[in-house]
């Protein structure tokens, strides 16, 4: 009895630790690690808007601008603040005047920004072309990006570049190249940083190992039919995200963000409720091809964000597409191995069952903030994921090399310690059972057979 016991202590626990990060510090859904430099370029005229996520500014400044309400408050401190680390220079070698004016706060994929517009006294130059430097947030950390989206004389909107630590310098101009490697690294890692994002692909990998057979789950045969289901799920993900990726930056799909942050967050709940009972035969593969088109258009926002609309842009929103079929390749290759061993084991089903909890929970609370409900109870878990990745990865290892040990100690002691099997161990529950008869057997031989045996000799 002891023994029957350990998977599902050890699967408690893996849950208990789970709720504690979910409830260890607050974050946003995507990533704080960028802000952004919109600038405006007329024939004679420059103008540029700057956002910042207030958590990030809370965070460099020691401040909490993010549980305010009334931007009027510390706009004034902020605009200070920026206004210190911007200098704008002309191509004559003077500097440009700013003149700071609405300031306001946005919510841009489920993330509370700062937002306030610039203009640039020209002094009568030609705003075709200058220097931009630019280092708030990155001063006091080193990890941030600020994306620079350029809108020309002519409207062409660009990513002009991406100023960090190493350069916080960026000369404007009419020839201003967009960075393909930058717009892969953004595509990267945006699903890396984006929790919901990574939560609904994480959630569809649990029954990766298993079939559905009469509405339960079983598991599944060998490790061929297993990758054959992962590409399935993997390939639905990419053709629906990448529908209306390009067809929202191409200007033919256009939404709301607020509808669609919402159902990210119900993405994630189905994919919880179909793992912890299948909701149709192959049912993972239609769930991550139908809400991969919803990821799409979250995807596309950030490019939009960035200046990467329009056909002109094609290259670098391929660009940014290759990064996120980078990222879903990395965690898939990073996660399955373990949840693949996991599967082999008996306490798989408290394993999934828990994953599935923790997913249909954080959805849960990503529907309420979005839809403006109640402020997500269970944001902490993203920041802690997000900032050691590899902890994660070494835990969920861990997890499964314990369970595979006391599977194999629970093999050596079948005689002592006959279980039933669980819906995703029948081989182990098989080997059980037959021993248990056998036992059984030697054990019911009827007299009149020995006796015949004894007549025989």
């Amino acid at each position: 009895m002891a023994f029957r016991l350990r998977p599902r202590v050890l699967a408690a626990a893996a849950t208990l630790a789970g709720s504690v990060l979910l409830l260890s510090s607050v974050a946003s859904a995507h990533s704080l690690e960028s802000s952004t430099v919109s600038v405006v370029v007329g024939e004679d005229s420059a103008d540029a808007t700057i956002s910042v996520a207030l958590e990030t500014l809370d965070e460099v400044l020691g401040t909490d601008y993010a549980a305010g309400s009334d931007v009027a408050s510390y706009a004034d401190e902020v605009i200070t603040y920026l206004d210190e680390h911007l200098t704008v220079t002309g191509a004559d070698g003077s500097t440009w005047t700013e003149t700071w004016s609405k300031a306001v706060t946005e919510s841009v994929e489920g993330i509370q920004s700062f937002s306030v517009d610039v203009s640039l006294d020209t002094g009568g130059a030609e705003a075709s072309g200058f220097t931009l430097d630019y280092d708030a947030i990155i001063e006091s950390d080193p990890a941030h990006e600020a994306v620079v989206v350029l809108t020309d004389a002519a409207g062409e909107i660009s990513t002009a570049g991406v100023l960090d630590a190493s350069d916080s310098n960026l000369q404007i101009g009419a020839t201003a190249d967009i960075g393909i490697a930058d717009m892969i690294g953004y595509g990267f890692h945006h699903v890396l940083e984006g929790a919901d994002h990574l939560l609904f692909r994480v959630t569809l990998l649990l029954v990766a190992p298993l079939v559905a057979v009469a509405g339960r789950w079983r598991r599944a045969d060998g490790v061929l039919p297993t990758a054959r289901k992962v590409v399935g799920v993997v390939t639905a993900f990419t053709a629906g995200h990448s529908l209306t990726l390009i067809a929202s930056a191409l200007g033919w799909v256009s939404l709301p963000s607020t509808p669609v942050e919402v159902l990210i967050a119900a993405s994630v709940g189905v994919a919880a409720v179909h793992v912890m009972r299948p909701l149709a035969r192959h049912g993972e593969e239609a769930i991550a091809g139908l809400f991969g088109l919803v990821h799409g258009l979250a995807f596309a926002g950030i490019l939009t964000d960035l200046g990467l609309d329009g056909s002109t842009s094609l290259l670098a929103l391929l660009a940014f597409n290759l990064g996120v079929e980078l990222a879903q390749l990395v965690t898939v290759v990073l996660l399955f191995p373990s949840l693949y061993l996991l599967s082999r084991t008996r306490c798989y089903r408290s394993v999934r069952l828990a994953g599935a909890s923790i997913a249909l929970a954080a959805a849960g609370g990503w529907a309420m903030d979005r839809l403006g409900v109640l402020g997500n109870p269970l944001a902490g878990v993203e920041d802690w994921v997000i900032s050691h990745p590899w902890n994660v990865v070494v835990a969920l290892a861990l997890l499964a090399g314990c369970c595979w040990l006391i599977d194999r100690r629970g093999v050596r002691s079948l005689p002592r310690a006959v279980g039933a099997a669980s819906d995703e161990s029948p081989q182990l529950g098989a080997t059980a059972v037959a021993a248990a008869g056998n036992i059984g057997t030697r054990r019911r031989v009827h007299p009149s057979v020995l006796e015949r045996k004894e007549g025989t000799r």
